[in-house]
């Protein structure tokens, strides 16, 4: 009886304690609702809008969701930033620019994070810098990639970002971010994300606490069994 007991309290232990699958925690990670989920921002002296108005005008700081095909492999909804300073010196830095933020809440675990990103740039003539494309974690980096310029265009560039972390249960924030260190154009550079993830799955118990949780119910079923045995023992 003992046996029976503890296997079947063991057995149901396990199967309330199996680490659960990966939770997708960002919402509308790959913009097909638009901005749905997101909120645009910007940097200091920066600016994100497809048409940016003149130095000292107005600015319109709001990100756009448009189709382009940044992987290569076929056009899909993606973020869509026309990233630089608003105001000079031009080519110094920092850089500035901007892009979208979303809070989120996870019980916790390994987070496991990645984008397609894309710079692309209209005109024949060549360009210093088409962007640098980041994304940030409760307000740090967690990777980056700089585009760089070309020699001439239209050219489209396309790579990744993605970082691996352990996260605490509770309200993260997680950032995408496009910046330069030249003014923007309307028409001229676009910076892209698509397919954004991030998925987050519960840490699994290390083989010595696995130990100690069998031992416990091991001494909790003997203990319960020794009592109903005494029991029997003084009703007698």
């Amino acid at each position: 009886m003992f046996r029976k007991v503890t296997a079947l309290s063991i057995a149901g232990f396990l199967a309330h304690v199996v680490p659960a699958q990966a939770v997708e925690v960002l919402t509308n990670g790959d913009f097909s609702s638009g901005l749905n989920g997101w909120t645009s921002y910007t940097t200091a002296n920066g600016t994100i809008s497809l048409t940016p108005s003149l130095p000292g005008a107005p600015q319109t700081q709001t990100a756009a969701v448009t189709s382009f095909n940044v992987t290569g492999s076929g056009a899909s909804s993606a973020l869509t930033l026309n990233a630089g300073k608003i105001d000079g010196p031009y080519g110094l830095s920092p850089q500035a620019g901007g892009g979208v933020t979303q809070t989120f809440t996870t019980s916790g675990g390994l987070a496991t994070f990645s984008t397609d990103i894309a710079a692309f740039y209209t005109r024949t003539s060549g360009a210093f810098g088409l962007g640098l494309m980041s994304v940030l974690l409760d307000g740090i980096m967690m990777d980056s990639f700089d585009f760089g310029g070309v020699n001439s265009g239209p050219a489209a560039l396309s790579d990744s970002l993605d970082f691996t972390t352990t996260l605490v249960a509770g309200q993260h924030t997680l950032s995408l971010q496009a910046t330069r260190l030249f003014a923007p154009a309307g028409g001229v550079t676009y910076q892209y994300f698509d397919k954004a993830s991030l998925d987050v799955t519960t840490a699994v118990p290390e083989a010595s606490t696995w130990a100690m949780i069998i031992l416990g119910f091991v001494g909790v079923g003997y203990f319960a069994q020794r009592r109903k045995q005494e029991g029997a023992l003084n009703a007698a």
